[in-house]
Order: C-alpha cells, then structure tokens, then sequence
C-alpha cells in the first residue's frame, strides 16, 4: 500500500508542474503501465506468451465508446464496463486458447487479435473503417478532465492495480503462478490446478487492459480498428520483457522506455535524417530494443534489483 501511495504522489507531483506535452506523455505512460502490469501477471508470473493484448484494449476502448455514445453511459462507468468486457472476452477465449502451449498459444492469442481487430473495421454498429469519434470524455461535477487530469486518473489506476497485484503476487496465489511457470506437472503434483490459474490470471490481464482501453478512449475521443494492431501488441510485450517479466516496477519501467524512446526518436531523427520516414525511426526504435534486450535480458528492474543486491 505504501509503495502505491508513493507511485501516486509521484506521478501528481510530476504532471502538475509539466508541461502539457509532457503531461500528455504521462498519461500515455500510465495507460500503457496498466496493460502491462496485467501482463506481466500472465507472462511473467504465470509464464504464458500472449501476443494479442492490444484485442482487449481495443474491446475496453470499444465498450466503453460505444456505451456512451449509443446510451449515455458516463464514461466513468465506461471504465468498469471496459473491464469487464475484456474479461468476459478472455474468459470465453480462455477455453480455446489456453490449451495450446508456447508457441501455439502465442499464434493463437495473435489470431484472436486479428479477429477483432477485423470485426471492428467491418461492423457499421462500432463505426467501422471510420471509427468511433466525439468520444465523451471523464468529468467531475462541471469540470471536464484536462490532460492533466486524466494523467492523475491514469496514475491512480495504475497505484490501485500495482498495489493489488503486489498483494495477489506476494501471496500464495502467487507462488502458486511461478510454480506453473517452472513446470505445470510439478505444479500439479502439488495441488494446484494449473488451468484455473493460467484462466484467471488471463483474465485478470485482460481485464487491466480493458479498463486502459475505455480511458484511452475517453482520452482521445477518437478510436478506429488502426488504434489497436499487432504492433501495439508487440509494444506491450516490449515494455513487459524490457522493464523484467517479473517485476511489477518493471511493468512501470517498461511503459516509460518504449514510449519515452519512441518520442526521442520521433524528435531526433528528423533533425539528423531530414528525409527521414517513420519507417526509418522505426528502424532505429528496433535496433536500440534489441540492443537493450541483448545486454539485460532480465529487464531493466532485474539489473536494477542486480546492482542493489551488489
């Protein structure tokens, strides 16, 4: 609890003196922490692969927008309904998916991005290629939230989830993931049900990445299919090896250092290529990820945690 307090703090002291670019890259950061400590519950934790987190953004972002256009569901509750779509999502998927293992898992959770990346564009009731867009947005009482407020929104999420993930990791439910991680038929032998556990931890990433979805669509009022591709499934996976699979400040890390750098980049690259397209910073964005994934392959957090225990 103490350690979700200081995240929040932190993250208010930070925004309210920045500037309203940067707060807006803090509420990205936020939003993107939040995918991916749900992530590293499934990944890290419960050692599964999952390639198609970015399906149940897009299902929280749909859900949400859709409620509040279509009825005029505050986009408050459009958080909560956010959540529970992508977990009502991954429950039923869950059933398919999560016999598969490694690789076929992997392909599996990425077909499953596909396919509702596909349906948005092609269902007219979700706006179709257009999209959905006017978007409402959060409001308190008359106030309607600026970037900086929903870059506080975002950081209070993200203490509540890093201080409940922190309690279900450090208990027994928790052991019980990294026991399935090293090896589900030891796993069993023990007691545990490894497919109750790899279920509920996929939800429970899901349902993370749903409620991020609906605030990143209240926060840009504008969302189409394009929002939530493969690539933003890879970033997440990015952001989760890089900051460390099994550190929930890893998670925080990894979010600041793939969007941070991929602003840097976006910034600096033109300045020294001016004929440079984003295909070339994205050239650069991939050699410095690998780069960084060839020399610490624990993640960021590990070597950090390395370095104190030295």
């Amino acid at each position: 609890m103490r350690n979700a307090l200081i995240l929040f703090v932190a993250g208010i002291t930070a925004v309210w003196f920045l500037s309203p670019y940067a707060q807006g890259l803090v509420a990205l950061i936020g939003i993107y922490a939040l995918v991916t400590l749900g992530l590293n519950v499934f990944m890290g934790f419960a050692g599964q692969v999952s390639l198609g987190q970015a399906a149940f953004v897009a299902l929280g972002a749909y859900a949400s927008a859709t409620l509040a256009l279509r009825l005029h569901v505050s986009p408050w509750l459009g958080l909560v309904a956010g959540g529970c779509a992508a977990g009502i999502a991954a429950y039923a998927v869950s059933f398919i998916t999560l016999r598969l293992r490694e690789t076929y898992l992997a392909l599996a959770t990425l077909a499953f991005g596909i396919v509702v990346s596909v349906a948005f564009n092609e269902l007219d009731f979700f706006g179709g290629s257009s999209g959905l867009k006017d978007i409402p947005g959060l409001t308190i009482a008359s106030w309607n939230l600026d970037v900086r407020g929903y870059a506080i929104v975002a950081w209070a999420l993200v203490a509540i989830a890093f201080c409940f993930t922190r309690n279900l990791v450090g208990s027994g439910y928790g052991r019980a993931l990294v026991a399935i991680s090293s090896g589900e038929l030891g796993a069993a032998a023990l007691g545990i049900d490894p497919e109750r556990l790899k279920r509920e931890a996929f939800v429970l990433s899901a349902v993370y990445a749903g409620v991020a979805g609906a605030l990143y669509a209240s926060y840009v009022s504008y969302i189409d299919s394009t929002s939530f591709g493969f690539l933003l499934s890879v970033n997440f996976v990015l952001m989760s090896v890089l900051g460390g699979l099994r550190s929930l400040w890893g998670a925080l890390i990894g979010a600041a250092v793939v969007v941070l750098l991929g602003q840097f980049l976006q910034n600096v690259v033109p300045l020294v290529i001016p004929s440079a397209r984003g295909d070339v910073q994205s050239f650069f964005f991939g050699v410095i990820l690998i780069a960084m994934l060839i020399l610490v392959p624990q993640g960021i957090a590990g070597r950090l945690g390395s370095w104190r225990r030295a």
